[in-house]
């Protein structure tokens, strides 16, 4: 974390894929995988980076995905981790698919159990809303289908079972995106001259300086505690 606040936080977890891909203790492999994820998810330093990997827009952004896909490999869980941060819900599904075939510990579960509260932490918003796009989100609902019928009844497996129960009826949501009003339902006057694309954007301009405004602060302030200390 102190890395990426002094250095470029995307060289470093590059530079990181690349030495663990060539690590020969799987075990050690595994572990600093498990690691560098938990940092990637939950650090406040590692938020730019999060929404890089998040859209993959750049082949910057592409190419570290697949970087760290490759060495994310030696812990399976983390590895769908990934692919939820990088909207990859097809292939979340697919490797998912794939667990039936490996050794399931008690470690391994333990690992979804933390991956199911991960999603229900505030990194994972984006991914919950898009639960109420059924239509063109079919893979990451099987995904988290598939994570539901991996975990034993426990906590975890009653958390991830109320969230899906949530997923609304696609015919329910087609129903309410139709444009059409029934004759007896309320008809609202026309708001045709108002730019609802401009007061959205405006929204998000606004919204992106207090985040702005928040890193600023928590910089300022680690840098103030780190002199505290010396």
């Amino acid at each position: 974390r102190q890395l990426c606040l002094l250095l470029n936080a995307e060289n470093i977890f590059h530079s990181m894929a690349d030495i663990l891909l060539r690590e020969e203790d799987l075990k050690f492999a595994s572990t600093m995988v498990h690691t560098l994820n938990t940092i990637l998810l939950t650090s406040s330093e590692l938020f730019q980076l999060r929404n890089q990997l998040k859209d993959l827009k750049t082949p910057e952004s592409r190419n570290l995905f697949c970087c760290l896909y490759r060495s994310w490999c030696h812990n399976p869980v983390t590895t769908v981790s990934l692919c939820f941060l990088t909207q990859n819900y097809k292939h979340a599904y697919d490797l998912i698919q794939k667990f039936g075939d490996l050794e399931v510990t008690v470690d391994f579960l333990t690992e979804v159990d933390k991956l199911v509260q991960l999603i229900e932490c505030p990194i994972f918003t984006y991914l919950r809303l898009q639960l109420l796009d059924v239509k063109n989100n079919p893979y990451l609902i099987k995904a988290l289908y598939g994570l539901l019928m991996l975990l034993p009844q426990s906590s975890a497996f009653q958390l991830l079972s109320h969230r899906l129960e949530c997923v609304p009826n696609p015919e329910l949501m087609q129903t309410a995106d139709n444009s059409k009003t029934s004759s007896s339902g309320y008809k609202r006057p026309s708001a045709s001259n108002i730019d609802y694309t401009e007061l959205l954007q405006h929204f998000e301009k606004v919204q992106n300086k207090h985040l702005e405004a928040r890193h600023q602060r928590a910089g300022r302030a680690e840098q103030l505690e780190r002199r505290v200390v010396l």
